[in-house]
């Protein structure tokens, strides 16, 4: 250190340090800093060094500069006394800069796959539902979604809260949608539930200037204020909230940002109208925009949609291919991003498969629909039951490439420990061998989850043996 010392000076530092200093800036001072000569105390030892170090610039290792500022001063006297007669602890470590995540920091929970179905059961037509329950319409991905932590998406349909879709709430609306809840949602239930309301108002939605629109969204936050007095814990939202056109970059109409962001979730679809057609791009963009009105303060629960029709007038009658489904819709939404201000990426909260089994006895062509069997009608609803089922299995597998931690390898050793005692090992095997041989179809052996007991699955096992996880 060059010295440049006087003794005006050195009274000037003994009178700023027995009388203080507390104007001078301490920021980033700690105790071991205080610690000139590292003694385990701050005292008077600590303050003399600092003291016939006054005015001299550092030039390496200075522990008399105790801010780090480059030169000794009256600053280092009056951060020295705010430790004064302090203990210094030089056990625990240092304070260490934080960990900078290598990738996305995800907001949120990772996507999960929500059973939307709307099976004949939840009906509103007594027959109808009567019919779907006896039959055990859609038994097979039923099961499957239930063994498989799969939740039910529920669906207030015909107007959500507008029980009698007139557009008003009165007391019988309030009374029906209670009894629905009642029926449908537990008192404590915490998930999403979608208030389905595509009549009255919904086609003006398209024209809507913006005084009429203010109203509209009026209307619809009413009701989401009627069923979460209902269902506090419950996250509540419209079905196809905002609509495809309104997220595009075109878009010049009024916004539906404050029916989105006062909603306890967002529903909005990917329902595409052509095969052979690649959409992926064009959906993905509309999710990502929904996840920016909301600012990613709203979970996006993606809608989709297994069928297409050739022509308008032609229905809802054929299945996309499997592929170009989950690439035009499951993809395009689990890929859907958007970044906030504090660098976090915001995805979808889940995905969701909505079909309509009462649109085999509307397309059905050949006898009338009443008049046909209940083995008939068996038969075709089996082979919807059998396309929902591929395309669970499908999903299931295809949202786990999206988890944070960028795979499941760990769920994969865990779910191959039958026995439960944290091991994989040749107990497993055995559980899996002895339900392979008794040709069962499901349970704790089915580790890939496809539905069946194959091969694979006891080359799942033999793979994974070892400490689960």
């Amino acid at each position: 250190m060059n010295s440049m010392t006087n003794g005006a000076q050195v009274a000037a530092a003994i009178s700023a340090a027995l009388f203080g200093a507390s104007s001078i800036s301490q920021a980033g001072v700690t105790s071991r800093d205080a610690d000139v000569n590292n003694d385990g105390i701050v005292n008077i030892v600590d303050l003399v060094h600092v003291i016939v170090s006054i005015n001299n610039f550092c030039e390496d290792d200075c522990p008399e500069d105790v801010d780090g500022s480059g030169a000794t001063d009256v600053a280092d006297v009056s951060a020295l006394m705010a430790y004064w007669q302090q203990s210094v602890s030089y056990d625990e470590p240092e304070p260490q800069e934080p960990e900078v995540q290598d990738g996305p920091v995800y907001a949120g929970p990772d996507p999960v796959v929500l059973d939307g179905v709307y099976f004949d059961a939840y009906a509103r037509s007594v027959v109808r539902s009567d019919l779907g329950k006896r039959l055990q319409q859609g038994w097979r991905t039923r099961a499957y979604t239930q063994a498989n932590d799969i939740p039910v998406l529920p669906y207030a349909y015909n107007g959500g809260v507008d029980y009698d879709e007139d557009m008003q709430y009165t007391a019988r609306d309030i009374t029906k949608f209670t009894a629905w809840l009642d029926a449908n949602v537990p008192a404590d239930y915490e998930g999403p539930v979608v208030l389905d309301m595509e009549t009255g108002w919904w086609g003006e939605i398209n024209t809507a200037d913006e005084e009429r629109m203010e109203e509209i969204m009026d209307f619809y936050i009413q009701g989401l204020h009627y069923a979460r007095m209902l269902r506090p814990n419950a996250k509540f939202g419209y079905w196809g909230l905002p609509k495809k056109h309104m997220t595009t970059g075109h878009y010049s109409g009024p916004s539906m940002a404050r029916l989105l962001k006062a909603s306890d979730a967002i529903f909005p679809d990917t329902y595409e109208e052509f095969p052979d057609s690649d959409d992926s791009a064009r959906l993905r963009s509309h999710i990502e925009r929904c996840l920016e009105l909301v600012e990613g303060a709203v979970p996006v629960y993606a809608q989709m949609f297994p069928r297409y029709r050739e022509d308008p007038a032609d229905g809802w009658r054929y299945y996309f291919s499997q592929s170009e489904f989950i690439r035009d819709q499951a993809r395009a939404a689990l890929d859907a991003n958007w970044i906030d201000d504090h660098g976090r990426t915001h995805r979808v909260a889940g995905i969701a498969i909505w079909d309509n089994y009462n649109y085999e006895s509307i397309y059905h062509e050949g006898p009338s629909w009443e008049t046909l069997g209940d083995q008939q009608i068996t038969a075709i609803w089996d082979q919807v039951d059998l396309i929902h089922l591929d395309l669970y299995k499908a999903l299931k597998t295809v949202v786990r490439e999206y988890a944070a931690d960028g795979g499941s390898e760990e769920a994969d050793a865990c779910r191959c420990d039958l026995s439960g005692d944290g091991r994989v090992s040749w107990v497993d095997l055995g559980l899996a061998q002895r339900a392979y041989r008794a040709r069962e179809h499901d349970g704790p052996a089915d580790v890939n989850q496809d539905g069946a007991i194959t091969y694979e699955d006891l080359s799942m096992i033999w793979r994974e043996f070892g400490d689960c996880g």
